[in-house]
């Protein structure tokens, strides 16, 4: 036996070891599920099921509900509300592509990605098979009326950065959407393409989102 396998099976000792004498877990399903928790109940039961099986695959093989930081960023926040954005892969392959093999009970899973969003301060929740459909009633949620918001034109919307045409979208914006809606965390409707219809965290000027106008 080399060196190398030795300190492998030893390390695989140490954590089998440390996974039997942790204490019996009693937070969130450590697995796909749709029971409201709050965001820190979520991080930590994806954590716990990492501990105990390792990240490789983590995503796929636990269905679990997992943050989309990565995606969104920091949490938008509009006064008390907050939005806590998560991802599942509800699908399985039985361990057909290399997973563990494993199966589960009729209706379990809903065989697709699935998109949550929390406001942890209302304990309110909403599950969707689209991210856009979240996003938008998030929006329901917290800012009702927002669907009556004037379209963003689609050359001011487009602006790359670029400093002098965020200055006209910023003129646009401030002569066009009402002041109480021009406050942090607040979105903003942009006129998309066909191909750019998601809503995008974080890029209005706000901080809050770029609803695509697909959603009107």
């Amino acid at each position: 036996m080399s060196t190398a396998q030795l300190s492998f099976d030893i390390d695989a000792l140490i954590h089998q070891a440390a996974v039997e004498t942790a204490p019996t877990w009693d937070g969130a399903p450590l697995g796909y599920h749709e029971q409201y928790r709050t965001p820190a109940e979520l991080d930590a039961a994806w954590k716990r099921w990492q501990f105990e099986n390792g990240s490789f695959g983590c995503v796929p093989y636990s269905h679990m509900w997992h943050s989309d930081k990565y995606r969104r960023g920091e949490e938008i926040s509009i006064g008390a509300h907050q939005n806590a954005s998560f991802q599942a892969d509800a699908r399985c392959d039985g361990g057909r592509f290399g997973g563990p093999e494993h199966d589960h009970a009729d209706g379990e899973l809903p065989g697709d990605l699935m998109y949550q969003i929390i406001c942890g301060p209302c304990r309110w929740h909403t599950i969707s098979t689209s991210e856009n459909a979240a996003v938008e009633a998030w929006h329901d949620h917290v800012l009702p009326g927002w669907r009556d918001l004037p379209v963003v034109p689609k050359k001011l919307a487009e602006h790359g950065g670029e400093r002098k045409k965020l200055a006209r979208l910023q003129t646009w914006l401030e002569e066009h959407y009402p002041a109480a809606w021009q406050a942090p965390g607040f979105p903003i409707i942009s006129e998309r393409s066909t191909y750019g219809t998601r809503h995008v965290p974080g890029r209005s000027p706000w901080g809050g989102y770029d609803l695509s106008d697909s959603a009107l």
